[in-house]
């Protein structure tokens, strides 16, 4: 059972998401296809393609594409490493990413819009003894997403997943957050996924403290087709093996075939 203030918080959002009236609706050519780490219910338009790029923590990188087609489906290959920069040997992952999402509704005035997807990319390295990632991916998802004009734009997101690597431990989990429009071309993003489902510290394998990932990050969006974001992740210290906020940098480019 949730009982934590950022749990109270999700199901704040959550509830905004669903019943809350909008002013505009959600644009694809600039719609999030993430939020922080957790899936929204952006879908790349038909025949565009995005090129993904980041570095993060211990000189890990993840490289991905997805591709949209008839503006209600996308699909997506992924790959990372560790320790890429430095000396030793560069670890990679023994899994290659795959993502699918089907848009089921559209935003409207009123609504949000919903998507159904898988994604089987986590974050960090693969654990090849526990079968999963140091944060695990989402697995099988619903999310919401409802874009609001305020002063500027406005976009809240939530939603349930249930992942695959479920040999520790397994059960639904919860995410959700919001992107703001701070000044024309800069936005910030706060996003929190409950980690319900790698919460028991009597495992050997849990690596959290209980308390849920709370990630932020700050978009940088460059013409139509360029976007840079600057990430700062586990702002509540969850992750137990390690101390301190973890930082990384994305690219994401889109263009058409």
């Amino acid at each position: 059972m949730l009982r934590s203030p950022c749990s109270i918080a999700f199901l704040l959002i959550m509830g905004g998401v669903s019943l809350c009236p909008g002013a505009a609706v959600w644009g694809q050519g600039s719609e999030d296809i993430v939020l922080v780490t957790s899936p929204t219910a952006g879908i790349l338009s038909h025949g565009s393609y995005m090129f993904q790029g980041a570095v993060g923590p211990d000189s890990g990188l993840l490289f991905g594409v997805k591709v949209g087609f008839y503006n209600r489906l996308m699909t997506g290959l992924s790959y990372g490493v560790q320790r890429f920069i430095g000396r030793g040997d560069i670890k990679r992952n023994d899994r290659l990413g795959v993502q699918v999402r089907f848009r089921l509704l559209e935003e409207g005035y009123a609504g949000p819009a919903l998507a159904l997807g898988i994604d089987t990319q986590g974050e960090d390295s693969f654990l090849e003894q526990d079968e999963r990632y140091e944060r695990k991916s989402k697995g099988i998802y619903s999310a919401l997403s409802k874009n609001y004009y305020l002063i500027r734009n406005f976009s809240l997101h939530g939603g349930i997943n249930y992942s695959f690597e479920d040999r520790d431990e397994s059960g639904p989990n919860l995410f959700g957050g919001f992107s703001l429009e701070a000044v024309t071309g800069m936005s910030l993003l706060l996003d929190y996924n409950a980690s319900v489902d790698d919460n028991d510290r009597g495992l050997a394998s849990c690596r959290t403290r209980g308390r849920g990932y709370l990630d932020a990050g700050v978009r940088f969006q460059y013409m139509e087709n360029l976007r840079i974001r600057v990430l700062f992740k586990d702002l509540l210290g969850n992750y137990v093996p390690q101390k301190g906020v973890a930082r990384a940098l994305e690219i994401f480019y889109i263009d058409y075939f």
